[in-house]
């Protein structure tokens, strides 16, 4: 670990601790000796970081010490761009420009040459699910936030087409294939439909409000593999 990033993560420790810590506890979560955990905390006192304590006794943050938005590390950092690249493999339009533009924002507010930082050599390959031109994912993403129905014009696996009114409750992303969660108030059941296959989605005047955290923690139970 970088000592800029050691140096960040003893302010997170410290400001998540509800008591003293001490320099063989701070030391040991950090990887690093007692030596040098007792030379960053005095380069924090000298940069006024409200650290009190002593060697021996413990260390505490002074309630009230916040840190300046948007303080990554460097895995931090990582994970957020690895995050937003991935974004692009959804075919999700609305998504793509909102990834493309949260990098422009992490990249300006970088310390040092921010530009150089935001590109680090991580890649993500560039596939992405087939969604048809004509259906608009920011629309059933706003019907998901909104808990409003959805009328679907869907073709099945055989071919036929059928009309269904459901009630969206999440998008599933999943390493070749998007699909959407809902509950099909034909079959009475959960269901998940395939962008490709949709014909026609309409956003429907009736709505489903209150019910869809139930819904998807319902729908999660059957999918326990499932995560954020």
């Amino acid at each position: 670990m970088q000592r800029t990033d050691r140096l960040f993560q003893l302010i997170q420790l410290l400001r998540a601790a509800k008591r003293p810590v001490t320099a063989a506890s701070l030391a040991a979560e950090l990887e690093v000796s007692r030596r040098t955990l007792y030379r960053d905390v005095a380069t924090l006192q000298s940069l006024r970081v409200p650290i009190e304590g002593a060697a021996g006794v413990g260390y505490v943050m002074r309630r009230g010490y916040d840190l300046p938005p948007l303080m990554f590390t460097a895995a931090e950092i990582e994970a957020l761009l690895v995050g937003i690249a991935l974004l692009r493999r959804t075919g999700d339009r609305g998504l793509k420009s909102a990834a493309a533009n949260a990098l422009r924002k992490i990249a300006e507010v970088l310390p040092g040459d921010g530009a150089d930082r935001a590109k680090p050599p991580l890649y993500v390959s560039a596939w992405e699910p087939e969604v048809p031109r004509h259906i608009d994912l920011r629309l059933i993403r706003q019907a998901i936030g909104e808990e409003r129905k959805l009328l679907l014009t869907y073709r099945s696996v055989g071919g036929e087409l059928t009309r269904r009114q459901i009630q969206p409750i999440a998008l599933v992303f999943y390493a070749d294939s998007l699909v959407l969660a809902a509950w099909c108030e034909l079959r009475c059941d959960f269901r998940h439909f395939r962008p490709d296959r949709m014909k026609a989605c309409v956003p429907l005047p009736d709505g489903f409000v209150g019910e869809g955290a139930a819904l998807r923690a319902a729908w999660l139970r059957q999918h326990p593999d499932l995560s954020l």
